[in-house]
């Protein structure tokens, strides 16, 4: 028995040390290589926008993109590596990073991912520059992941200035036909507007609860939490002419609570009630509505700079926006929104 003990023991610490040796990395693609960045950098992906110009730009940066009312150049790493440059279409993705010291973007074709990259597959690459571009190359399954070391970038173009002077026209590296113009200016319009409404809404993340759901990590204001309730043998009372997302009816201390199924209502696939299931009742004066939880993990403090805003990545209404804490990906849950939905006007 002490062998067999002995056994998971080892185990579990293998499990541990795997996880600290893993690390959130946003994968990108230019030219048909892939890139990686680390996540807790990433600010915001969006999809290009119409960029604002200035005659004092080097070559390399693209335009100008505004975060929250703060002017960011967009690099071409294209023009950085020296590849040749292309002309970027409406699907090309800007990612808005902050660094330690200073606020950058980068253009790229396409966004891969978000995942988790063990250390232990990250290898030094051979004959590098001493710019360093690169922190490592990252292999796995015979796929190349090159680790870009974003200051070391910066620096480059910092120090080396007089190599991107060139003024050429930066306009021929975005498409520029009439239809695509309105597409880039609708976008850049839309994401102004977003950009000001989060801008007044920070201090409505500060505090708040995470919850699981199918081993999706969510987080929730706790303002908009009124209390938890733990499901135990509760009683659910099916709801006729309701979408499946809608669990059932339940009797909260003479209060009937309808239950929303979040990752139904999301993905359309079913919850199953589980030991530690709880109901998150949300603090509404218009609707009284629980949201299904796997279970509740603990109470935390955000910095709203940590979210990540992939509201335009996708243009789908129920993208949330995320945010990477110890390494861990949460779903920013938006109450305000989810009330306002459609859907939920039988409740």
């Amino acid at each position: 028995m002490m062998y067999e003990n002995s056994l998971i023991l080892n185990s579990e610490n293998s499990i541990q040390e795997k996880k600290e040796n893993s690390e959130n990395f946003t994968l990108i693609e230019i030219s048909s290589r892939k890139y990686a960045i680390k996540t807790q950098y990433v600010l915001e992906i969006v999809k290009v926008v119409e960029l604002d110009y200035s005659h004092q730009m080097p070559s390399y940066v693209l335009g100008i993109i505004k975060y929250e009312q703060i002017p960011i150049g967009v690099i071409d790493l294209r023009e950085v590596f020296k590849k040749e440059r292309i002309t970027y279409d409406l699907s090309a993705k800007i990612i808005v990073i902050k660094t330690k010291d200073t606020y950058c973007a980068i253009i790229c074709d396409k966004v891969c991912d978000i995942t988790k990259l063990n250390k232990d597959n990250v290898k030094e690459i051979p004959y590098q520059q001493d710019i360093g571009f690169f922190d490592g190359l990252y292999t796995e399954n015979g796929e190349n992941i090159y680790i870009l070391n974003i200051d070391n970038i910066l620096n480059y173009t910092k120090n080396y200035a007089q190599k991107f002077e060139n003024q050429d026209n930066r306009l021929k590296y975005i498409v520029d036909d009439e239809k695509s113009r309105e597409v880039l200016k609708t976008r850049k319009d839309v994401l102004d507007k977003v950009n000001t409404e989060v801008h007044t809404q920070k201090a409505l993340y500060d505090s708040g609860v995470s919850f699981a759901i199918d081993n999706v990590k969510y987080y929730i204001n706790m303002a908009s939490v009124k209390e938890f309730y733990k499901v135990n043998n509760s009683k659910f009372i099916k709801v006729p002419n309701t979408g499946d997302y809608i669990f059932g009816l339940v009797n909260i201390k003479g209060d009937y609570i309808a239950v929303l199924d979040l990752r139904r209502f999301l993905n359309n696939t079913k919850t199953t009630l589980k030991e530690k299931s709880t109901i998150i009742i949300l603090n509404s004066n218009e609707y009284k509505l629980g949201i299904l939880a796997d279970e509740v993990c603990e109470s935390m403090d955000i910095d709203f700079d940590e979210i990540i805003q992939n509201r335009l990545q996708k243009q789908d209404e129920n993208k949330m926006m995320e945010f990477v804490k110890d390494n861990e990906i949460y779903q920013v849950l938006d109450v305000e929104k989810l009330l306002q939905d459609d859907r939920l006007t039988i409740a």
